[in-house]
C-alpha cells in the first residue's frame, strides 16, 4: 500500500482561520473552515487547547473518547476530498495488550516497493474502483497484506475474534506522495469472555492468528502502546505518568520547511527486540533479514515511526487521551489543503501525477504551494498563526 510512512514531511502543528464568500461567475469561493498545519508540540497544546485530560487512562477511557469522537460535517464533497485515483484507506487496528495496555498494530513496508520502502505504516491502501468505500478499501487491503479476514463471519467462526468500528468519521490526510488517505480506528478482541467488560481489559490472547505477510508488501508485524505517542504531554504530578515507561528509547522532532511551509517532524524510534511484544505477534516469521540483506545492521535494530503514519497516530492518541477540546478535534486533517489543491489548483487528477507534483515528491525546493494554489487561497492559509 501506498500509505506507509505516508507524508513523511507532513506533520502539523494546528491553526484555524475563517473565509466567507460567495460564488463569482464560474470561480467558486469555498467556506475555508480550518487551516491544518504542524501536529501539536508540548507548548502549542498548552497553548492552544483546553486540556481535557492531564491523566493517565484506562484502556476502556481511551475506547470510549474515540468512540465519542465525532469530526464536523465536511463542506467538501467526496469527489473533492477523497478524489477517486488518488484515494486510499488505512486501518488503525487497536487491541489490548499483555499489561492492558491498549496497543495499535503496525507494519513495516518491504525494501521492494517503490514508494516509503522499509517504512512504518498501518495496512490499508488505494481504492480500485470510484464506487468502493473507505471501509472496503481498508479491510480489503488489510487482508491481502497481513490476513485479516474482510468476512467479519470467518474472523468470528474461525478466529473466535470480533471487530469493532470505534471511528468511522476521520477526516481525510494528505501524503508526500499527493494521496488522500482516510483512516478508521477499529478495536479487536476476543468474543468468547465471561464478561462483555472483559474485552477492554483482558489481553488479546489468540490461539489460531489470522496473520500473515504478504512478501512483496510487508515484511514484518509488529505493536507500540498508543500512550507513547503523547504520554510527553499528560501532567508529571499524576503518579501514574510518573510511573509510565515508553517501549521507544527515543524521541526528536524538528522543522523541515517543505514547499515554503515549514513542518514540524517528529520520529519515535522503537527497539525491534521487545519484551512487551504480543506472543501471536512474535510468531509471524519476520522477513525483514531476508527483505534486507546488505542493509547496515544497525538501522535493523530498531523501527522508526514517523511521517504520516506517526502524524494519524499522534492525533488518535490525543483524542483517546483527552487532549483535544471539541473545537480542536472537528479541525484535524488536511482537507482545506486537499481542496486547495484538487479543487483549485487542478492538482491531485486521475490522469497522473503532474510535473510540479513530481518535483515537489522528490524534494525540489524551487516549487511552493504557491505556485499551484490560487493566491488568496493561500493568503488564508499563510494567515494560521501557527504555519510559519
Amino acid at each position: 500500500m501506498e500509505t506507509a510512512s505516508l507524508f513523511n514531511i507532513f506533520l502539523f502543528r494546528k491553526g484555524w482561520v475563517r473565509l466567507w464568500g460567495t460564488r463569482v461567475s464560474s470561480l467558486i469561493i469555498v467556506r475555508l473552515v480550518y487551516c491544518w498545519l504542524e501536529t501539536p508540540s508540548q507548548n502549542s497544546i498548552e497553548a492552544a487547547m483546553t486540556l481535557g485530560s492531564s491523566r493517565m487512562l484506562s484502556s476502556k477511557q481511551l475506547i470510549e473518547n474515540l468512540i465519542r469522537y465525532n469530526f464536523h460535517k465536511t463542506p467538501y464533497t467526496r469527489s473533492s476530498v477523497w478524489p477517486f485515483k488518488r484515494n486510499s484507506a488505512v486501518i488503525i487496528l487497536l487491541f489490548i495488550g499483555m499489561k492492558g495496555e491498549l496497543r495499535v498494530l503496525l507494519t513495516k513496508r518491504s525494501r521492494s516497493l517503490r514508494s516509503f520502502s522499509g517504512d512504518v505504516s498501518f495496512p490499508g491502501g488505494k481504492a480500485d474502483s470510484i464506487q468502493e468505500t473507505f471501509e472496503s478499501v481498508a479491510r480489503r487491503e488489510a487482508e491481502e497484506e497481513i490476513g485479516l479476514p474482510h468476512d467479519s463471519e470467518i474472523l468470528h467462526k474461525e478466529f473466535g475474534m470480533r471487530l469493532d468500528n470505534l471511528v468511522m468519521d476521520m477526516p481525510c490526510y494528505l501524503s508526500r506522495t499527493f494521496l488522500s488517505v482516510k483512516p478508521m480506528v477499529c478495536f479487536l478482541y476476543k468474543d468468547k469472555l465471561e464478561k462483555n467488560e472483559d474485552k477492554y481489559k483482558v489481553p488479546l490472547d489468540i490461539r489460531k492468528f489470522f496473520g500473515k505477510l504478504n512478501p512483496g508488501e510487508t515484511s514484518s508485524l509488529f505493536s507500540v502502546p498508543l500512550n507513547d505517542l503523547t504520554v510527553h504531554l499528560l501532567s508529571k504530578d499524576d503518579e501514574e505518568v510518573q510511573n509510565y515507561r515508553t517501549e521507544y528509547f527515543e524521541r526528536r522532532e524538528y522543522k523541515l520547511n517543505w514547499g515554503g511551509i515549514k513542518w514540524l517532524i517528529m520520529h519515535y524510534h522503537f527497539h525491534v527486540a521487545n519484551n512487551n511484544e504480543m506472543p501471536w505477534l512474535q510468531i509471524i516469521e519476520d522477513l525483514s533479514s531476508s527483505d534486507e540483506d546488505g542493509i547496515d545492521d544497525a538501522i535493523l535494530k530498531f523501527r522508526d515511526l514517523w511521517g504520516l503514519t506517526c502524524k494519524m497516530l499522534f492525533d488518535v492518541s490525543c483524542i483517546a487521551n483527552g487532549l483535544m477540546d471539541e473545537k480542536s478535534k472537528k479541525e484535524l486533517g488536511h482537507e482545506d489543503l486537499i481542496v486547495g489543491l484538487h479543487d483549485y489548483g487542478n492538482q491531485m487528477q486521475p490522469n497522473g501525477r503532474s510535473e510540479w507534483e513530481i518535483g515537489m515528491i522528490n524534494g525540489d525546493k524551487q516549487l511552493k504551494y504557491s505556485d499551484v494554489i490560487p493566491k488568496y487561497y493561500m493568503k488564508t492559509l499563510r494567515g494560521c498563526r501557527s504555519l510559519w
